[in-house]
Parts: structure tokens; sequence; C-alpha cells
């Protein structure tokens, strides 16, 4: 039974170990992807500079202007990255309150649609980011399969690419302090009050603009219509009740309940008590054999000795005196015990060859020498 407990206690500590070192890996990951996709940002906005600037340049030029392509759009779309790779990567820890919503108006304070408000389209709270339905728009190169469909014949799509939650801010209509009248602001601050939990635990509550009583009202969210069809289940028959619990019958099978909790798991601190009786008979066994085993001369005169050495270490205690001298012994330079580490036995007998085991106290100070005459 010592046996189980100790597997269980080293099973917890090399699972914590091996938590704290995948945490460890995963924040650096967070933190590589993040840097990839500002390379891959780069990088594409230098492209499209560039493909801006041979648009201009065959323009200028007119009829002497080079074949580069079929098309703007093919050119365009020659090098483009993926979609994937222009998205923000999965942050470590997600936002406690995410106070943008689908259908919240926001202005872009970065990125080349700066300044301009537009209409909340998707948010993600993986990524800590929100899409804005038409601003953001960078061309990307759609899958393999996709050429061809609804007549296109270019690889390249306008796509709206995630912005960073800290790169938008709320707009909300307040009244003029002077005229009345309402206006769009900016909202830099948002307070958060009248948190509250619902039976399935998800959490609610009320915005304000910061430092004023002005509520932010949340986005009405438009039902679904959904239209019933031929192999849709009918209400009565989803509500019908085809099961009742009983006290004399599990409602799984004990097989199944064992594999679900982990019967003879190595992170158990509670047993069965069938698993428990069955450690402990294995280890009266186990005492059995130890006992019914041959033992030789030679292995009687080792254990006499090891208890010796045991009964020898309990009465032998380290008085303070004893320990007085020990410190006496370990100032003075040039000692064998200090050059190697012998045992304490050794330096016991070293000790009372020196001077005994009295203390400095109790010790009389040597004659003096007499005066020459």
């Amino acid at each position: 039974m010592q046996k189980v407990l100790r597997r269980t206690a080293l099973a917890k500590a090399a699972a914590a170990r091996r938590y704290a070192r995948e945490a460890e890996r995963r924040v650096r990951q967070k933190r590589s992807e993040k840097a990839d996709y500002e390379r891959q940002m780069q990088a594409h906005r230098k492209y499209m500079e560039k493909i801006r600037a041979e648009l201009e340049e065959d323009i200028k030029l007119g009829p002497l202007a080079p074949i580069r392509g079929v098309n703007a759009k093919d050119r365009i779309a020659r090098d483009l990255p993926p979609a994937d790779a222009l998205r923000l990567p999965i942050v470590a820890q997600v936002r406690r309150f995410f106070n943008i919503a689908v259908g919240d108006r926001v202005v872009l304070l970065a990125g080349k649609d700066r300044n301009k408000v537009g209409v909340v389209k998707d948010v993600d709270y993986r990524t800590d980011s929100v899409k804005v339905e038409g601003l953001n728009v960078y061309p990307v190169r759609t899958p393999d399969y996709f050429e061809g469909l609804d007549g296109g014949e270019t690889p390249g799509i306008d796509q709206e690419i995630s912005i960073p939650y800290t790169d938008v801010r709320l707009v909300h209509p307040v009244p003029d302090p002077e005229t009345g009248v309402l206006r769009d602001a900016l909202v830099k601050k948002i307070r958060i009050a009248d948190v509250r939990k619902d039976a399935f635990g998800k959490r609610t509550w009320t915005r304000y603009i910061a430092f004023t009583n002005t509520i932010i009202p949340w986005p009405k969210k438009e039902e679904p219509e959904y239209n019933d069809e031929l192999c849709d289940t009918r209400r009565m028959d989803a509500e019908e009740r085809t099961y009742l619990p009983t006290l004399l019958k599990p409602p799984f099978p004990g097989s199944v309940i064992d594999e679900l909790r982990g019967r003879y798991s190595a992170f158990r601190d509670r047993h069965d008590r069938e698993y428990i009786e069955q450690k402990i008979k294995e280890d009266e066994e186990k005492k059995a054999r130890m006992k019914m085993k041959v033992v030789t001369p030679l292995m009687e005169i080792n254990r006499k000795i090891r208890r010796e050495k045991i009964e020898l270490g309990k009465r032998q205690k380290l008085t303070p005196e004893i320990l007085e001298q020990i410190g006496r012994a370990m100032a003075q330079s040039g000692t064998p015990f200090l050059q190697t580490r012998g045992k304490p036995s050794k330096i016991l007998a070293e000790i009372a060859k020196q001077g005994g085991v009295s203390s400095l106290a109790t010790r009389t100070p040597p004659p003096a020498a007499a005066a020459p005459s």
C-alpha cells in the first residue's frame, strides 16, 4: 500500500512539472506566432505597395509598359499569402470582459483604414480581435479548388482581415453639451458594472462610458428563423420520456464507470476497499516470502552489524559539548576530516584524541610559562 501512495505522489509531482513545461512552451509559441503574423503583414503591405507602384508606372508608360501578367488582378494574386497566414495568433489568456459585440460601431486606430468607422462583422475571443465590415480589406490567395467557381479566373479574393482589439474604439452618440444634438463620440474607456451570471455560468454586464452614467446598450441580436422540414424530429417525440432511473440499477454498467473514473489511476488518493485489501494482502505475501527466504551465515552477520550500527547511532546523541568540540576541531586547519569527508564515528574519535568531549568553559587553562629571571 505504501508503494501505491508513493506512486500517486510521484505521479502528481511529474504531472505538475509537465504542466509547467507545457505552459511555458505555449507562451513561447504564442510569441513566435505573433512575430510571424507581424512579419507576414509587413511583407504583405510591401508587396501591395510594389503592385501599386507597378500599376502607376504602367499608366504613365501607356503602350510602352512591360507585360507583367494577364491583368492587374492576376498580377496581384501571383504571390499573395493565404488567408490563414494573415490570421492573428491565439492569445495565451482570453480577455475577461470583451466589450465589443457584433453590430457595434467602431473606429479603426491603425492600418490603412485608420480613422474610418464601420460595423463589427465578427468577433474572435481566442485571437482577441474583431472584423469590421468593408474595412481592413486585403486581397488573399484562395485555395486551388476555389479557382473557376462563380466565373472567377484568378486565385485572389478580397477579404476582411482581423483587427486587434486594442486597435479599435467604440463609437457611441452622445448629446452635444452646447446644442444638445446627438453626435458620434469616441469612447476611450468603458466602465463595467452589474456583473452577473446566469444558471449556466454565462457572465453578463452593463457598459458605461467612463466617468459618466451614460449606458452603452448592447446591439440587439436578430433571432434566426427556422423552417420545419420533413426530416426534423417532432417536438412530441423529442419530449417523450423513454428512460426512468431507479435506485436498483446504475445508469451505466460497472465496467463503464470504472473506465470513466480510472479505477486504478495513479492520480487517485482514494481507492475501493477491494483494491486496498488486495494491496495489503500483496504486502503481507511479500513479507512472508522474505521470511521464507534462505538466510546464509554471511547474511546473518551483515544484518547483525547493521543492527548494531543503528543502535549505536541511536545511543550516540550530539550533546552541546560534542557540538562545541566539533566546531573547535573544524576551525583548526590541516585536520584530516576537513580534507576528506569522513564518517561521524571517525570524526568523534578524532575529537576525543584532540581533547575529549568536555566543553571549553570547564577546561582548565594550561599553566602560564614562568617569566625569565
